[in-house]
């Protein structure tokens, strides 16, 4: 919980003062949306907006709040807040208001459940109920994920909560910015005022853990050129921006769970993002203080470094706000050498550290920061929330026997964060992460791109293609008869040891696709099993007996990897079977496969306990989707020995959205020459 002084919440209180500054998002309605990935609200719940049209006749469906992709789940509803010829409505309860909207003018519109009602409200008055209860899935703004739902208007104040308001809440707060004042605060879900909204994303201004929500600016069409969607002015005269004396809405500890390596300078361990509304005195950042105690060794650490970042979570700015901290203790007070004034908005503080040559690999580095001033007033932040942990790892830049493995399907591309825009964000996820070899699916177009940024070899059956290897070491391509499943090469390591590498997209099954849909219910295992025999099975097989055994070589390794589209027998047990919605589904084939194979699955080896490290690599940026590992870097051989293998569903840049809808899996090799 955020605790807030007596004093701030007193100051927003006793001076608001509200203008007509404010922003609004501009959707054209023909291709441009909003996915934000926020997983399923059970029974109760409250979504809200202001929107008005572009004047023109609404069709048949327009999308204000949706579900988005992989939304189609028969245990929720992906239509919670939609526009049905003309007349607002929601899927899942079956109601519709008994009046068109208008197409020009700014409307309210909320549709709330309370956990046995579930009713639809316009410029606050309650307009349509019917006595049920539902699900619904957020996940998505202006569109559900078909161009047929999108939205052409603008839209503001999206706000998403996780409990009913009352009627009395909902019209009391519509009108003006939401403060911590708000009796239901600590509930609020998702916050998006749009006025940091850019050309790649914006900011969910309660956002928490790794699972932040955040808005990215995308395409119905993603390979498509139309412009995306754009911020504009407001012109709704009923809502009403604070624009008073600075005040404090949330400030939050985001973690980072990016491993660092042996020597590395400046690496990020956290940020605090502080939020603040009002434009007049604005607040200062005087004092922070910071707990190590959870690290495994304080002299792993040989500095510390507190920068303010800007307002964005890739900023170029980097503005140091005290000397290098060397003298490194379990409780530190860092006074700041200047104070930073705060702009309106977000706000940014990153906590950098120089990892010491001499640290242990292994060790946890783990930092808090138990309170934090402003303007001479203490506050507590909110912690970082998410499970995830910070370790000390090698690569080959000080250790050549050492190997890095990233396996990694990036989406259509990379396209689905600003454009193309996205391909810089993995650009700079490969190379933070000191990989010697990434394994690629889904590359379409990016290739190039890549492979000359990192200055890697890389190969490819074309530059459009599906699959693409790249190796910062000398790569021979070996010939393959399914270039779209399979990518094998020899990799030569310094040592002149070569290693024999595939990287394969396998079929999955496709009634359901279950490593999507199991969060729905009623389905049969068998089927699940029976399909994977039938497709990607014969996939691995082929894979293996037509581009790998015929080019093993006696003595030499082997690294089968890639997005196999299905689960694993080690993952889908009993004790596990909570996490995949009930269903067990331990006669799993291809994972089975494999291992008769002789082939070591390395994520699981290294991280036995499916419960405790369930690793889900499928969807991880929406929220119902966090236990569907289907991304896996298979080992064979004695001359190399996986020592840590990690997933990775978090922006190197803490806070920044995530480019792909895979997470990347990395596992670090030690090789024998």
């Amino acid at each position: 919980m955020r605790t807030l002084t007596i004093v701030f919440l007193s100051l927003l209180l006793s001076t608001a003062v509200f203008g007509q500054s404010n922003k609004a998002v501009k959707l054209d309605g023909v291709d441009n949306y909003l996915p934000i990935g926020m997983g399923m609200l059970i029974d109760k719940w409250t979504v809200e907006a202001w929107i008005k049209g572009d004047g023109n006749k609404w069709n048949d469906r327009e999308a204000i709040i949706a579900g988005g992709y992989y939304a189609k789940q028969n245990t929720s509803d992906e239509l919670a807040l939609v526009i049905k010829n003309g007349r607002l409505h929601n899927n899942g309860a079956k109601i519709s208001s008994p009046t068109i909207l208008p197409t020009d003018k700014w409307v309210h519109v909320a549709a709330m459940s309370d956990g046995k009602n579930t009713s639809l409200y316009i410029n606050g008055d309650k307009v349509a109920t019917r006595d049920t209860s539902i699900t619904i899935i957020p996940g998505a703004i202006g569109a559900n994920d078909v161009k047929e739902s999108l939205f052409g208007g603008m839209i503001d104040e999206v706000r998403i909560w996780k409990t009913a308001l009352s009627t009395a809440e909902l019209k009391d707060w519509m009108n003006q910015s939401i403060t911590p004042a708000h009796p239901k605060f600590s509930q609020l879900h998702g916050h998006y005022t749009f006025d940091d909204f850019s050309s790649d994303m914006s900011i969910n201004r309660v956002a928490k853990g790794h699972l932040p929500y955040h808005v990215r600016n995308d395409r119905i069409d993603y390979y498509g050129e139309r412009p995306l969607a754009s911020l504009v002015e407001n012109d709704n005269t009923n809502f009403t921006t604070y624009t008073g004396d600075q005040a404090l809405f949330t400030a939050t500890v985001i973690a980072s769970e990016w491993d660092s390596d042996l020597g590395a300078r400046d690496e990020q361990i956290l940020k605090l993002r502080i939020i603040v509304d009002g434009e007049s005195n604005p607040l200062s950042v005087d004092k922070i203080t910071l707990d190590l105690s959870k690290c495994s060794d304080l002299k792993d650490i040989s500095k510390l470094n507190l920068y303010y970042t800007g307002t964005v979570p890739r900023s170029q700015v980097k503005e140091a706000l005290c000397k290098p901290i060397t003298k490194i203790k379990k409780k530190l007070t860092i006074k700041l050498k200047k104070n930073i004034k705060l702009n309106p908005g977000v706000n940014y503080l990153l906590l950098a550290a120089d990892i010491a040559p001499t640290a242990k690999s292994g060790n946890r580095i783990k930092v808090t920061v138990p309170t934090l001033s402003l303007s001479k007033n203490k506050i507590t932040p909110i912690p970082d929330e998410s499970s995830l942990d910070k370790f000390i790892s090698m690569n080959s830049k000080a250790d050549k026997n050492i190997l890095k493995v990233i396996q990694w399907n990036i989406w259509h591309g990379g396209v689905h964060v600003g454009g193309k825009t996205g391909r810089l964000r993995i650009i700079d996820l490969i190379k933070s992460s000191n990989a010697d070899v990434v394994m690629m699916q889904e590359a379409y177009g990016a290739q190039e791109q890549i492979a000359d940024s990192l200055n890697f070899e890389m190969t490819s059956t074309s530059s459009d293609d599906n699959l693409a290897l790249y190796s910062r070491y000398p790569l021979e391509k070996i010939a393959t008869k399914n270039p779209f499943y399979s990518n094998p090469a020899y990799i030569t390591l310094p040592s002149n040891k070569k290693i024999l590498f595939d990287n394969i997209w396998i079929r999955y099954a496709y009634r359901p696709a279950y490593t999507d849909e199991y969060c729905s219910l009623g389905y049969d295992t068998d089927v699940w099993c029976k399909e994977d025999s039938i497709l990607g099975l014969k996939d691995v097989q082929r894979n293996l007996s037509e581009d790998v055994n015929p080019y093993h070589k006696q003595g030499m390794d082997i690294i089968f990897g890639g997005d196999f589209n299905s689960g694993s027998h080690l993952d889908w047990t009993k004790r596990a079977a909570h996490l995949h919605n009930g269903y067990v589904v331990e006669k799993l084939p291809i994972s089975r496969y494999m291992y008769e194979q002789g082939y070591i699955d390395t994520y699981r080896a290294l991280k036995p306990d499916e419960v405790l490290h369930p690793g889900g690599t499928y969807a991880p940026i929406f929220g119902h989707k966090q236990t569907s590992r289907i991304d896996y870097i298979y080992y064979k051989g004695d001359g190399i020995r996986p020592i840590f293998s990690k997933i990775i569903r978090t922006a190197y840049d803490i806070d920044d959205v995530w480019a792909g809808d895979h997470a990347a899996v990395l596992t670090t090799f030690t090789v024998k020459e």
